[in-house]
């Protein structure tokens, strides 16, 4: 009886706790529209006065609180490779840190080079296109093979499918649909457009940009980060399939620490915080220490490189230009994530090879 009521303590402290640290976020979301009375999504120089500093610590304490308290009385234990058959995960953690600490050193180093690479149509721009058409051609070529699997749900099939629709969506309007390669005037329907271009993004970029950028967060770190709480997801046939692993929350954590004229917004710091947060947890509950190291490497790599992106605002040429490399780490993640699936569903599902 005693351990049934400690339980129930346990589990009323974790509810009580996630609802302290979502009240924490909305009342700071009220004080920018009330008492610094800002536009929730308003960009430019990033804030540090002692308001915004006091701001920014209750911003963390609110998303500790609220990812703690998923954990809950649970103390699982976390282990990156865990029925790991392939070298995708360490290669693809190597080169995802590797990608960064190089952009990093160009930025300090070398910022008109970094400032040229994130042009318009330049190098990271088509890389970020490219791994999302990617991202669409795996997704696609596992709906093709799996259309006359009768093990497979439809249900898991049509969303391949979309999936791959959605991918090539993403590409498509990072490119504005190839209109200035192939030089196609915009037609009036899009004067209206930010950029003028042929893309559907730029009829409301800012909300737009937030959405896809909190949405990948979600989807690239917190939903792995629930897939390791919630051991009934590895069991679940569908949900194994489309809830990312947890090495892919590693991956999509990189993308998180790349903000300069975005930083004062609410939900970028939320991302921030929270794949902070994430990595600590996995380290904390980790049972391989060279993992472990891993995920210290990989917050103290996250924590100096958005540091140095807001102590040195004077080597940017635009200020914008660090969310294209956001959008090119966002893909990449995408492009792994599609890849450790598709792998999934070809050792589960498809036919062996005589």
């Amino acid at each position: 009886m005693m351990n049934t009521n400690f339980s129930k303590v346990r589990t009323t402290i974790s509810v009580v706790s996630f609802l302290i640290g979502i009240t924490g976020i909305i009342f700071v979301i009220i004080l920018d529209k009330t008492y610094w009375q800002t536009y929730i999504f308003a960009e430019g120089w990033p804030n540090f006065s002692s308001d915004y500093l006091i701001r920014s610590g209750v911003i963390f304490i609110s998303v500790f609180i609220t990812l703690w308290s998923l954990i809950g009385k649970n103390k699982p234990t976390f282990l990156l490779s865990k029925n790991n058959k392939t070298s995708l995960i360490p290669f693809s953690i190597f080169s995802t840190l590797c990608f960064s600490i190089i952009f990093i050193c160009l930025f300090i180093y070398a910022s008109e080079t970094f400032s040229a690479l994130s042009l318009e149509d330049g190098l990271i721009e088509w890389a970020s296109a490219l791994l999302l058409f990617g991202s669409c051609i795996v997704m696609a070529t596992s709906f093709l093979k799996t259309r006359n699997v009768t093990r497979l749900s439809k249900t898991i099939w049509f969303s391949l499918g979309f999936l791959s629709l959605a991918f090539f969506v993403l590409a498509m309007e990072e490119i504005s649909w190839f209109q200035r390669q192939l030089e196609i005037e915009s037609p009036e329907l899009f004067n209206s457009n930010w950029q003028g271009e042929m893309n559907l993004h730029n009829f409301a970029t800012d909300k737009v940009e937030n959405l896809y950028y909190f949405g990948s967060f979600f989807l690239l770190v917190i939903l792995p980060f629930i897939r390791w709480l919630l051991p009934f997801i590895t069991n679940n046939n569908y949900l194994k399939i489309f809830i990312p692993r947890p090495f892919i929350g590693v991956i999509g954590s990189i993308a998180c620490a790349y903000n300069f004229d975005m930083w004062n917004i609410i939900f970028t710091q939320i991302t921030f915080f929270g794949s902070v947060i994430v990595l600590f947890a996995y380290a904390v509950f980790s049972s391989n220490k060279n993992e472990r190291y891993l995920f210290i490497f990989t917050i103290l790599l996250i924590i100096i490189t958005q540091a140095l992106f807001l102590m040195n605002s004077s080597k940017f040429d635009r200020l914008w230009e660090v969310t294209e490399y956001k959008e090119f780490f966002i893909p990449l993640a995408f492009f792994i994530y599609t890849l450790d699936s598709f792998s999934y569903i070809n050792h589960t599902y498809l036919p062996k090879k005589s």
